[in-house]
């Protein structure tokens, strides 16, 4: 049997079991940095599990991002975004015949980054640094993301005695249409906190960013 009718023949079959077990979800298929949500690319039902042979055993582990989707896999790629039953995703990884790999997101973000100000065009040398906030300018907004505690970046910046250490995370992004995630770049949490990018590697699955968290 050819590859294209061994994945029609799993995409339909992943197809009825979600509609047996799954819930109303709407993909969506980014094509700007600023609106990732513009337009529904699809109505499907869809289940999520931890587990690959979908015996949902268990919910998904605290800070353990990684689930496989069970939905039809006819118009899947990697990059698009689900929403279901108040959980937002991102597909990670899309393979013939296999259910997608997502990652469930618990932030929403905006990147921006430093730019430079007319005066330091005019003097280059004088450009804003990446801690002034007053130079920040969004290049993605309203973009879901893992953030979870890890191994981050600390803050640029001169050591001050009795200062706390600036905590380390990292963060899971679906790849941005138009954008390349850089060191020095900023992310706000729709919540509150704010980080800053220490080292981003963008590939196939998306985009992985070491963070350390803003104090002030």
């Amino acid at each position: 049997m050819d590859q294209p009718a061994l994945c029609h023949l799993a995409a339909r079959g992943f197809a009825r079991a979600a509609a047996r077990v799954g819930a109303p979800a709407t993909q969506y298929r980014p094509a700007t940095a600023t609106s990732p949500y513009a337009t529904a690319h699809a109505r499907v039902m869809a289940a999520f599990s931890n587990d690959r042979t979908f015996g949902f055993a268990g919910p998904a582990l605290w800070d353990v991002p990684f689930v496989y989707a069970l939905m039809d896999t006819t118009d899947v790629q990697a990059g698009d975004i689900l929403t279901c039953a108040g959980e937002t995703y991102f597909i990670a990884r899309a393979e013939p015949f296999r259910p997608p790999l997502c990652v469930l997101c618990n932030a929403v973000v905006d990147i921006t980054t430093t730019v430079a100000q007319a005066t330091d065009v005019a003097a280059p040398g004088g450009y804003g640094t990446s801690g002034d906030a007053t130079t920040q300018v969004a290049c993605a907004s309203g973009w879901p993301a893992m953030i979870r505690a890890g191994g981050g970046a600390g803050v640029p910046g001169p050591a001050q005695p009795g200062t706390i250490h600036a905590g380390g995370f990292e963060m899971f992004l679906p790849l941005i249409p138009g954008i390349s995630v850089q060191p020095a770049m900023w992310a706000r949490d729709a919540n509150g906190p704010r980080y800053t990018i220490g080292g981003a590697r963008a590939g196939p699955w998306g985009t992985r960013c070491l963070l350390g968290q803003q104090q002030v």
